[in-house]
């Protein structure tokens, strides 16, 4: 389990994604790339249905992340802990090129970051610092991701099952904008998020 705090600083996103993930149904989660000052990072992104309060976010959110399923089949599962208030888990199919994608960055660098949206598209910006030995397990168990031949209907199942028994307790979020891989391009249609008073909104 890891810490990752508020930062302050201007993040580039794809276009696209943005625009996607803010018409998607709440309470969503997706993943993608994002680039500050020239660098390319993992992000993971949620937008909940209600309003995390200021004091909360500013507080930072704990990470914790595993592999759910069997001997056949795995998925992976995040959780997002913010202090005195909610945890947010969702579960991903490894089997996925963009799950992997970002997947490998983070293990790469050593770092991401994590995005909390509002219903008004303001965003709450998070960065875990680089080489924090808490993504070991994630490393660990990267090679079986990049092996994994989950199907559709195994990562339902294990969605279902999570769904009527969670652990952590919290809420289930649909895990959203995962099936064009041009998400993570920020090269081109990029969108950036401008730092605003002591939180992130987008322009």
């Amino acid at each position: 389990m890891s810490e990752v705090y508020p930062l302050l600083a201007t993040l580039s996103v794809n276009h696209q994604f943005m625009s996607d993930f803010l018409s998607a149904e709440t309470p969503c989660f997706a993943l993608g790339m994002v680039e500050e000052r020239e660098r390319r990072c993992a992000f993971l992104a949620l937008r909940p249905n209600e309003v995390i309060p200021p004091e909360i976010s500013e507080a930072g959110f704990l990470f914790d992340h595993g592999l759910l399923g069997n001997a056949d089949f795995e998925v992976v599962h995040f959780a997002f802990h913010s202090y005195g208030f909610k945890t947010y888990n969702v579960l991903v199919n490894p089997n996925n090129p963009l799950v992997q994608t970002v997947l490998t960055a983070m293990v790469e660098s050593g770092a991401y970051f994590f995005f909390a949206l509002s219903s008004e598209g303001r965003v709450t910006a998070f960065r875990s610092e680089f080489g924090e030995a808490h993504l070991a397990g994630l490393k660990t168990n990267l090679p079986r991701i990049r092996r994994s031949v989950a199907t559709e209907a195994q990562y339902r199942r294990e969605v279902s099952y999570f769904e009527k028994n969670p652990d952590p307790p919290g809420v289930l979020l649909k895990w959203v904008c995962r099936d064009y891989l041009k998400y993570v391009d920020v090269s081109k249609e990029w969108l950036d998020l401008i730092p605003s008073g002591d939180r992130e909104s987008w322009d």
